[in-house]
């Protein structure tokens, strides 16, 4: 699950609106397939690591980070295309919050006689996707607080254009990369006049 896990954070924001997805097949102790949700319209994780492992599918086990998706999108479902694939086990991590697929993989699976096993690595799973839960759930938007300030408590030193070091700066970075909108107040816009762009390095992510 931890190499799941690793997968689904490949995709950054490109999967948008849906969440981000890693999947791995794995029969006898090795792993046969392993894939990730790259795009939203493409390919899911599950069909991805179902495509790489070809007929080694059949009786092998799937880590998953997110309960595979039951209804029909722009994609056909992933319970459709295990069940198809012949796997035998399905062990995932989070519980999809989307009304159309909550819960509903259990009951598929269990059906056709397929084992299933929730929870592993829950809570890492779920932060992979803490704004599709969130927006999913609440409707309302995910909101990050960036706030920097010196060990004494100043917003600003005299003299200096910046207060963080190269580290912070570029973890700023990242996370802007990942958002649709940059708030900053009047006085940060009177003072420093800044750019709210996201630096060349990180750029890609914020494109897709």
């Amino acid at each position: 699950m931890k190499r799941a896990v690793e997968l689904a954070k490949r995709a950054g924001n490109a999967t948008r609106p849906n969440p981000r997805v890693g999947a791995v097949l794995v029969k006898r102790g090795q792993v046969v397939g392993e894939g990730f949700h790259r795009r939203a319209g493409e390919p899911h994780a599950e069909v991805e690591a179902l495509r790489r492992a070809g007929s080694r599918a059949k009786g092998a086990d799937l880590y998953v980070t997110l309960e595979p998706c039951s209804s029909h999108g722009r994609t056909p479902p992933c319970t459709q295309a295990i069940i198809q694939a012949g796997v035998k086990r399905v062990i995932y991590g989070s519980g999809d919050v989307d009304p159309r697929n909550k819960g509903q993989a259990d009951r598929i699976f269990k059906k056709e006689g397929i084992h299933v096993t929730r929870g592993v690595l829950e809570k890492e799973c779920d932060q992979i996707n803490e704004d599709y839960r969130h927006w999913t759930t609440k409707k309302e938007p995910w909101v990050i607080l960036k706030l920097a300030m010196t060990m004494d408590g100043y917003l600003a030193v005299p003299g200096r254009r910046w207060i963080t070091g190269t580290k912070a700066r570029a973890e700023v970075q990242r996370i802007r990369a990942g958002c649709d909108a940059v708030l900053v107040g009047a006085g940060t816009v009177r003072q420093d006049n800044p750019r709210l762009t996201v630096r060349k390095t990180f750029r890609h992510s914020a494109e897709c």
